[in-house]
């Protein structure tokens, strides 16, 4: 019984076979277009899954909440961020049995100079962490016992990468080295930081070694600042919404020191695609393009499979005789769609893998596009192949059961009198799938217009300062006395100076363009305010006398800093002057602050109100900003102006080497910084374009096959016009005229749905472009050529040919 079933399973192949190589075009097209189709779903796929995979990694993960802090003014909502007070874990520990455990993650600011004897690093990715680290976030320990001594400041761990980096090997358990000046023991080689999660941290620092960097960080001055991300391990099962409820209490407890803000609780695994707050470890990913480009994976596999169904039910005349024939022989329905399934399952089969070639191939490429690590193994996980799979035999049986469903049902009396026609319903569901494939199409060109516009618009709003051709140096870390320092910066910016490129020089800690988590927060509120008034968490960051002219930044009232001691004086934005409860920027100049220098050990004054500019990007509204002078700060940046930027670095590195002969030389420019804030919007539209190109590819392969047999089957209606006088032009019009029909039918159905989807897509973003009918019609417009294009080929050549030729069997 098996034997028979062996040999007629291979009597369906063999035929199947003789078939498919019989008509070589037509199988090439459906293995081009259904090899071009499961790439592309691969691609998208394995994007998708990977955004979709973050802290899977960590068997905790479903049990760990993150708290944040929503700030309000009053009782208008102003932001939340994403760090804590770091008094907040200890407090929801002992009030809320269901909290487990939490652990504290202290950011350390941006770059930080790391010495290993002579050698210098400047790095990045570094934390300071309770020791509940290592349990909370799987950290796995390579080498050494770091939880022995982790309670105790200046002991450190790091990933097995950096061991390799900073020394060469990964035994360097027992080893110094220094982050910022201040020695370090290596007490830990910890496992490299997972692609898929939202906080990578390279090199941990114990907890308690932030008091040698800020020594005022006491439990005292708990509530002066909220700067450590908060994560609680949480009882299995809890809910988070019920929890939120009991923060509410928490809240009410804390709010003169929360100053109106409230803590909320966000799943851990929730963050990457939909927490997008202030001061975010990373750029967040968005789960509505995810969930975009994963429909956009399903289309185009569609598309594809809708390719193979119509080319193989417009193939039913030809194939139509061939059938009767078999059920005159007593072939069974039955036995003739397993015939024509094994079709469908060969083609699928073969252009499954050069779908799988192609992807394999073209993965290099795929990631620089969208930005995926390099780490990241897509063919390592079981699922790829679970989904291969079944885009093989799920293709096979959706796109080959309606042919085989047709072609299996002909009455073999009927064909074999010659009296077969095509039904009308048959027509119609392929005039149905093929306006389905352009009205698809149509969309994702829609949306790439959508968003390339979007960016364009983004790119050039006047953000309020001027980034072009202004590049950041990271000053270093050396260990020597303040007025030492300071010596060397009146020699550097005489040096840098000499350089004719160099238009102006500034020192700022922070710029347009960089991430917030290198901007301080500080309680900030106006001295003789009623009921605390204006007082609020605002951003701030130290800057001298020349940076708002270097910027090309404008003053809305006041002054700027003017000379070289500005001590106790600040600068505000029109943002902040008017979270501080002032009407006009110029009733704030003059008013003072809650802010004491240091250095004055007096409250700062008010001098002047800068234009609001964009700190962030204009996807977001202004932040509330304050600028404390100094001449100290992190970054040393020119404004230039220059034809040759290489020649313009090797100088500025040559003036640098003169006076930090031995500190890297660390920079970056302040527009391409600036513009990494679009680049998730930048990838979406590379991605959206890339695929919206090959789904006109598909659906166009797919157009010319049908175009090709609809004419071979009126080859001879086209020979009987030419002899009733028809020209070239009436006959290409006439068989075009139906597939001009179908695209402006597909326009009609497309248009509304892309124009809500967009739509929707630009509601997330504070400064938008207006839609306008021009983005809808030329993408029509392209459509439509392109079916034309494509059916013009076949219709000229068909119209060319001499009637005597098409009419001769009659």
């Amino acid at each position: 019984m098996l034997a028979n079933k062996v040999v007629m399973l291979n009597n369906y192949t063999r035929t199947a076979w003789r078939s498919l190589s019989k008509n070589r075009v037509f199988t090439l097209i459906n293995i081009l277009g259904l090899s071009a189709g499961i790439a592309a779903f691969l691609f998208i796929t394995s994007y998708v899954r990977f955004e979709r995979s973050y802290e899977s990694y960590n068997p905790n993960a479903d049990n760990m909440w993150r708290i944040t802090l929503d700030l309000y003014k009053g009782s208008e909502y102003l932001a939340t961020d994403c760090e804590t007070h770091p008094l907040m874990g200890s407090i929801l520990k002992s009030k809320f049995p269901e909290v487990l455990d939490y652990v504290r993650m202290f950011d350390v600011d941006g770059i930080r100079h790391i010495q290993v004897g002579d050698k210098k690093f400047n790095e990045t990715e570094i934390y300071f962490a309770d020791p509940s680290v290592f349990k909370l976030f799987d950290v796995q320990v390579l080498s050494g016992d770091p939880l022995k001594t982790w309670n105790e400041p200046l002991q450190m761990a790091l990933s097995v990468s950096q061991a390799k980096k900073f020394f060469g090997r990964e035994d360097v358990v027992g080893e110094q080295l220094t982050v910022d000046g201040t020695l370090y023991k290596i007490t830990g080689v910890i496992n490299d930081p997972h692609p898929n999660t939202h906080l990578k941290f390279s090199i941990l620092l114990t907890h308690e070694s932030i008091k040698t960097m800020r020594p005022w960080y006491t439990d005292e001055n708990a509530w002066n600042g909220n700067n450590e991300f908060t994560y609680l391990l949480m009882q299995p099962g809890t809910n988070v919404d019920e929890f939120n409820q009991k923060l509410m209490t928490v809240n009410d407890e804390l709010k003169d020191k929360l100053n109106g803000g409230k803590y909320r609780a966000e799943t851990m695994k929730s963050i990457h695609l939909y927490s997008h707050k202030t001061f975010e470890p990373e750029v967040n990913g968005n789960a509505k393009v995810v969930s975009f480009l994963a429909i956009i994976a399903l289309f185009i596999i569609v598309i594809a499979w809708v390719n193979y169904m119509n080319l193989s039910t417009a193939r039913a005349v030809e194939r139509a005789r061939e059938v009767g024939i078999r059920k005159v022989m007593g072939s069974l329905k039955l036995q003739l769609m397993i015939q024509f399934l094994i079709e469908s399952f060969l083609v699928n089969l073969m252009a499954g893998f050069i779908g799988l070639a192609i992807f394999q191939l073209a993965m290099p490429l795929f990631k620089s596009l969208t930005g995926l690590p390099d780490a990241v193994d897509i063919t390592g996980d079981p699922l790829f192949w679970m989904i291969f799979g079944g885009l093989v035999m799920i293709g096979a049986v959706l796109s080959g059961l309606y042919p085989a469903f047709v072609l299996s049902s002909f009455k073999p009396v009927a064909v074999l009198k010659g009296k077969f026609r095509s039904s009308s319903h048959g027509q119609l569901l392929r005039k149905t799938l093929v306006v389905f494939q352009f009205a698809t199409t149509m969309i994702l060109i829609i949306g790439v217009t959508t968003v390339y516009t979007q960016v364009k618009h983004l790119r050039s709003v006047d953000i309020g300062a001027n980034l072009d051709e202004t590049i950041a140096i990271r000053m270093p870390l050396i260990d020597m006395s303040d007025s030492a320092y300071s010596a060397l910066l009146g020699p550097l910016k005489s040096e840098m100076m000499t350089n004719p490129a160099v238009q102006s020089i500034t020192m700022a800690d922070a710029m347009p363009g960089i991430s917030l988590s290198e901007v301080s927060t500080s309680m900030f509120s106006v001295i003789g305010k009623k009921g605390g008034e204006g007082e609020y968490e605002y951003y701030w960051y130290e800057i001298d006398e020349n940076f708002v002219k270097t910027m090309k930044m404008s003053m809305a009232a006041g002054r700027d800093f003017e000379r070289n001691n500005e001590y106790g004086n600040i600068l505000i934005n029109e943002e902040a002057a008017y979270r501080f409860g002032f009407d006009k920027p110029e009733d704030a100049v003059g008013a003072q602050v809650s802010f004491t220098d240091w250095r004055t050990k007096k409250p700062s004054t008010i001098i002047g109100v800068i234009r609001n500019f964009y700190q962030r990007s204009p996807k977001e509204e202004h932040i509330p900003m304050v600028f404390v002078y100094n001449t100290q700060c992190k970054y040393f940046t020119a404004n230039l102006s220059t034809t040759d930027m290489a020649a313009t670095l090797t100088g500025l590195k040559e003036s640098w080497s003169k006076i930090f002969p031995g500190e890297p030389f660390t920079y970056f420019f302040a527009d391409d910084r600036f513009d990494q804030q679009y680049l998730a919007d930048v990838q979406f539209g590379q991605v959206m374009g890339t695929f919206s190109v090959l789904a006109v590819i598909i659906a166009c392969l797919g157009l010319f096959g049908l175009s090709s047999y609809t004419i071979l089957q009126r080859r001879k209606e086209i020979g009987i016009r030419k002899v009733l006088g028809a020209n070239i032009s009436q006959v290409v019009r006439l068989l075009s005229g139906s597939y001009v029909k179908i695209v402006l039918v597909a326009t009609i159905f497309a248009l509304p749905v892309a124009w809500l989807a967009v739509d929707n897509w630009l509601a997330g973003y504070t400064t938008r472009i207006t839609l306008n009918i021009w983005m809808f019609v030329i993408p029509a417009v392209v459509i439509l050529a392109m079916a034309l294009i494509t059916v013009s080929f076949q219709t000229v050549r068909s119209a060319l040919i001499n009637p005597a030729i098409s009419l001769k069997d009659e």
